[in-house]
């Protein structure tokens, strides 16, 4: 069994969604992620001479713009966004509803010879792009990015404003993003824990409608993490999820269905079954929950998104049913 570090969640996450399953991820607030603004935003260099045009600013582009704002809810359908926080942090999502990746970077607005200029500066790489960006608020407010390099090949990309679900019932997007991203645990907050699976009371504490969580932090800089998310289950046990790993600067979301088999019997064990709809992969687990200590535990027998290998997990609080909206 890997050792795992106990943790206090210093953030909490929440948002509205749209249908159940994966895709667009949310969570805590910007405060409990100092090293999320710990640059400053990306300084705008110039390009050739082009025609004035009319200026954008900051607050012309903060939320969040969608390639595919009338995707549908299907595991498969494409998922791709640009989302501009305040402070100069934004995030950059895309692959499917049922499994994509996250980007994270630092934003600026300025403009050269009147042409607005977009500066990135991504987080991970530290990449530096400037884009040549316009935005149209006639009809559907769109904003067009020329030679877009997440669109390699389209001389020009669209991207359509989602409004916030005060503004837009039907899409229930949140624009906080402390609800973007996964959770944080405290390092400081971190004590040696040790025991293997089997080590472990097999004890019948609740496991859906929580978040759990592996998180360390990388000798080569960054914290890494692993967290599954399960929401409520029914009374059959059966509920959805989503399997999250990376760092906070680049991860992956994962959608799930899954079914809770409780031991009923002595000898029995208690088991997770888990379902990947994108890739149509099933796998079964056995889990046992240790709530002697301080922090409960999670443990995994056999753990699919770890080379079937025994994991521990850390509780890490409610998982708001709301937190991965389905058309995010």
């Amino acid at each position: 069994m890997k050792r795992v570090a106990s943790i206090v969640l210093t953030a909490t996450l929440s948002v509205s969604a749209v249908a159940i399953s994966v895709a667009w991820l949310y969570r805590p607030k910007p405060s409990c992620h100092g090293h999320m603004a710990a640059q400053p935003p990306v300084a705008v260099q110039p390009v050739q001479q082009v025609e004035p045009t009319q200026a954008i600013t900051a607050q012309d582009l903060k939320g969040l713009w969608s390639r595919y704002p009338d995707s549908g809810r299907d595991d498969a359908d494409p998922v791709a966004f640009y989302y501009f926080h305040d402070g100069g942090i934004g995030l950059y999502r895309y692959g499917r509803i049922g499994f994509n990746t996250t980007n994270s970077y630092t934003w600026a607005v300025g403009e050269h010879q009147g042409q607005p200029i977009l500066g990135l500066r991504y987080k991970k790489t530290g990449e530096v792009q400037h884009l040549r960006i316009s935005v149209d608020a006639d009809g559907r407010k769109t904003l067009t990015i020329e030679a877009d390099p997440k669109q390699p090949g389209e001389k020009a990309s669209r991207y359509v404003y989602v409004p916030p679900p005060s503004q837009s019932p039907t899409t229930m997007m949140s624009m906080q993003l402390g609800d973007l991203l996964p959770p944080q645990a405290s390092p400081a907050a971190y004590t040696s824990l040790s025991g293997t699976v089997d080590a472990v009371s097999a004890g019948t504490a609740v496991i859906d409608d929580r978040l759990w969580i592996d998180q360390k932090r990388f000798a080569t800089g960054g914290i890494g993490f692993q967290l599954y998310q399960l929401r409520k289950a029914g009374i059959d046990g059966r509920g959805t999820g989503w399997f999250h790993v990376g760092d906070y600067d680049d991860w992956s979301t994962e959608s799930f269905s899954f079914r809770i088999r409780r031991a009923t019997a002595e000898g029995q064990k208690n088991a997770l079954d888990l379902r990947f709809g994108l890739r149509d992969e099933t796998s079964s687990t056995g889990f046992v929950v240790d709530t002697s200590g301080p922090h409960r535990l999670l443990g995994l027998v056999s753990d699919p998104r770890d080379f079937w290998a025994p994991h521990t997990f850390v509780d890490a609080g409610p998982s708001f049913a709301a937190l991965l909206a389905r058309n995010w």
